[in-house]
């Protein structure tokens, strides 16, 4: 990050995660102004899968056509309106519209920010990527903290509307920095990057996309389940049950922001194959272990299995990006085309994955149905090949 240009990049990827997770640790204080139950607050927050769903299809052929500062100009007004307009809903069918755009928004500035980060990397061996990502972890994390922190001291509506507004003024400014920069539009793109195509040229690369739901399926594995599996498993608190989510934060971001160290050593196929075997087996093994332990020892069950979380973190805190990298390199297509195609595709994935581990969990237990995702992460073994053939 040597240069200002870049420099700003960062920030808006931390910036990103600043504002998007702002409001989510306070989803109970927005399901009370619905006065909806838990189901049907559920079900109103998956409708933002929609909007995701749509930006992904077409909004990577758009930013290829008016160039990446437009579309997190927009994408961003939509995002952070939306966010900081939710907070003071109590119609659902308003709810729904919000959770619509704020899919969609999320979807369209990931598109775009990835796009330029893709460009800004073009032409070097420079590794930013996961980079990049650390800082959005970071940003999320940050914000998540500060949530946490603010609850029951600012209201909901005066915390979101607040960060929100700083998060969208720092950005626009950021966007300002960037200036000429920014990845340009192509004006006159060729039949690849048109919206009248997108169906037609939708090419999906499996290998890849299939590695990269395997790669984030312990991620999203641990912040659905990690807390209810140290209360109801581990019979930890429901205070301490929150700090395996944060230790698998924190190892993903000293992952995503070290990688480029390591790969100056060791090639980054044989890194992630050395990786997902590693932390895949130490997450299942240590797992399993200390729910064993857990009846007679407690809190040596929950410490051997925080150890799990936090190798687990480090072995796939790289992965995400890095498979991206590789995915944009393999295609034909521009990258922000690349990005809304496998994001479309592992949307529907990750929606029957979660599935998948929730009905196991369910019919056996949690510590079974966490297998799944110490499975998937092994998985991405498979993708090496590939790797390697895009960084040699």
């Amino acid at each position: 990050m040597n240069t200002r240009p870049r420099k700003a990049l960062a920030a808006l990827f931390f910036l990103y995660g600043f504002g998007i997770i702002s409001w989510i640790p306070r989803y109970p204080e927005v399901k009370h102004n619905l006065h909806v139950s838990n189901g049907q607050f559920g079900t109103m927050i998956s409708f933002g899968a929609l909007g995701s769903l749509i930006s992904l299809l077409t909004v990577g052929h758009l930013v290829h056509r008016y160039g990446t500062r437009k579309a997190m100009t927009v994408s961003s007004t939509i995002l952070f309106l939306s966010i900081a307009y939710i907070v003071h809903v109590t119609n659902p069918w308003e709810f729904i519209l919000c959770i619509v755009l704020i899919g969609a928004g999320t979807s369209s500035f990931h598109i775009a920010v990835n796009g330029q980060g893709f460009y800004e990397q073009e032409g070097t061996e420079d590794n930013l990527i996961p980079r990049l990502h650390g800082l959005w972890s970071v940003g999320a994390l940050t914000t998540a903290i500060i949530s946490g922190f603010l609850t029951g001291r600012v209201s909901l509506t005066t915390h979101v509307d607040v960060l929100s507004a700083i998060a969208y003024l720092l950005i626009l400014y950021f966007l300002k920095v960037i200036g000429a920069q920014s990845m340009p539009g192509v004006v006159n793109s060729q039949t690849q990057s048109s919206i009248r195509n997108m169906f037609s040229s939708f090419a999906i690369d499996w290998n890849i996309t299939l590695g990269i739901t395997c790669a984030t399926m312990l991620e999203f594995s641990i912040a659905d389940w990690g807390a209810i599996f140290s209360n109801e498993e581990l019979h930890m608190s429901a205070g301490v049950a929150t700090i395996p989510y944060i230790l698998f934060a924190v190892a993903m971001i000293f992952g995503r922001l070290t990688v480029h160290r390591i790969t100056k050593y060791i090639g980054l196929g044989d890194l992630v194959k050395k990786c997902v075997l590693i932390g895949g087996i130490a997450f299942m093994v240590l797992m399993s272990v200390g729910k064993f332990l857990s009846p007679h020892y407690p809190l040596i069950g929950f410490a051997v299995f925080l150890l799990g979380v936090f190798i687990g973190g480090l072995g796939c805190s790289f992965l995400a990006p890095t498979l991206l990298d590789t995915a944009n390199r393999r295609s034909k297509f521009p990258g922000t085309v690349v990005l809304g195609q496998i994001g479309a595709v592992n949307t529907v994935l990750i929606f029957f994955t979660k599935m998948v581990i929730a009905w196991t969990a369910q019919l056996t237990s949690i510590s079974v149905a966490l297998i799944i995702p110490s499975l998937g992460l092994m998985a991405v073994a498979f993708t090496t090949r590939a790797i390697k053939e895009v960084s040699s």
